[in-house]
């Protein structure tokens, strides 16, 4: 079995470092065979020299370009989650799945898309559930969703084109 990596890397900076990568193969393969280890004219126009500022620019607005691995559940966390589980499923509370897509309704009428980043069992005993907001990566909060009008989130199409249809981050008008 192969080890694990530390992370996993994503985002256009993956396409950049791979295109580097076989710049970097080409030199050398030209090294050994004694040719000249500059670029050839038409290769010396693909790079593109961009400021650290620049750089530094396009992390702050669109993230790293890497995703830290999940850690196992471990089992004292596995038997507290169905612990948790199974009280709520006996009170008859909404349970739904970490990783699910949900729509919450706002008090303004607008739909929410989220994501459900966890649960666990508040103080009173009822259920709530740790939500991600789409849009707001990093900031958490918790709903008891029994409380709340919310929905799973249907799959939105994938264009012609092939990019990602994106759900709005700006809520929806509600249909009802």
């Amino acid at each position: 079995m192969a080890p694990q990596a530390a992370c996993v890397h994503e985002g256009g900076g993956v396409e950049r470092r791979a295109a580097h990568h076989e710049r970097e193969r080409q030199r050398r393969r030209r090294e050994a065979a004694g040719c000249s280890t500059e670029p050839a004219a038409e290769e010396a126009t693909d790079v593109e020299a961009v400021s650290a500022a620049d750089v530094l620019a396009g992390v702050e607005e669109s993230g790293p370009n890497y995703a830290l691995p999940t850690a196992r559940e471990g089992q004292r966390e596995r038997r507290e989650r169905l612990r948790v589980d199974e009280t709520a499923k006996q009170a008859g509370h909404t349970i739904v799945e970490t990783g699910t897509h949900v729509e919450i309704l706002g008090e303004q009428g607008l739909w929410w898309p989220a994501t459900i980043a966890g649960r666990e069992e508040d103080v009173d005993g009822r259920l709530v559930h740790e939500v991600e907001y789409d849009g707001y990566q990093g900031e958490q909060y918790w709903h008891m969703l029994d409380d709340e009008q919310w929905r799973r989130a249907t799959a939105m199409p994938t264009p012609a084109d092939g990019t990602n249809a994106a759900a709005s981050t700006e809520g929806e008008e509600s249909g009802g």
